[in-house]
This record gives structure tokens, sequence and C-alpha cells, in this order.
């Protein structure tokens, strides 16, 4: 599935997608529902791997 596949089947923007996917914006947990649902998948399956360390560049960045 492509990006614009995915913001269509989720109704979510477009260009919110591709900045989900690289890290430029945090989605929120609306938005991982509405992916996890285009996916077919649960909203777990897609954070499962999760680390607080995965986020320490961006929290720096909305902190400072």
């Amino acid at each position: 599935m492509t990006q614009d596949q995915l913001a269509v089947a989720a109704d979510i923007d477009s260009s919110n997608i591709r900045s989900y996917e690289s890290g430029r914006a945090m989605m929120n947990v609306r938005s991982l529902v509405r992916i996890a649902t285009a996916l077919e998948v649960t909203p777990g399956e897609l954070i499962d791997e999760l680390t607080p360390e995965m986020f320490d560049s961006q929290l720096k960045r909305v902190t400072r």
C-alpha cells in the first residue's frame, strides 16, 4: 500500500502520513487507530516495538 492509498483508506491527509513515516510529526491516538484499521491490524501491532529512546531527538526539539 502506498502512502497515498493509506491516506485515502485512513481518511488522513497524505502529507500527514508522510510526516508520520519520516518522523517529522507524531500522530495522535485517533490517527493511530485510523491507520491501524486501514492496514487491518491492531494499533498495538503498530507500536509494539517502540521504546522511549526512539523519541529522544523529537522530545528535545519540542522542549527547546
